[in-house]
């Protein structure tokens, strides 16, 4: 486990340069189809699997589950079973990500306005 508590695995061949390990500490935390999705939407507040499913319609509720438990596992997204009688669990942020999260995000999003205005593509919702 590295110091920000994420688990990276490496095969005895691989060496990989102390430059590159911040690089792909960010294709680790990245990683993945929805991953930023899911991360985009746990932004505003905790979310409960159901609501994220309706909130990225492309994606299954088990792939969402299984991304959920990685980022939950590396210390990203806490998960909070707020179950009385009927199953309630929510995932948010974890406060120990919550700011380089947002920050990464705002980032993405910038960079995004900027390549759209450059490129004229532009993206229709729906």
């Amino acid at each position: 486990m590295s110091d920000t508590g994420m688990r990276f695995k490496q095969s005895d061949k691989t060496f990989i340069p102390a430059i590159r390990s911040s690089q792909l500490a960010v294709e680790i935390f990245l990683q993945g189809k929805w991953r930023v999705h899911i991360l985009w939407n746990l932004r505003h507040g905790p979310v409960r699997l159901g609501q994220l499913g309706r909130l990225i319609p492309g994606a299954s509720k088990k792939v969402l589950a299984q991304h959920l438990r990685r980022l939950e596992a590396d210390g990203i997204v806490v998960r909070k079973d707020m179950s009385d009688i009927v199953l309630h669990i929510e995932y948010e942020l974890s406060s120990a990500y919550r700011h380089l999260v947002c920050g990464l995000l705002d980032r993405l999003s910038e960079s995004g306005a900027i390549y759209l205005a450059k490129s004229g593509n532009h993206i229709e919702k729906g």
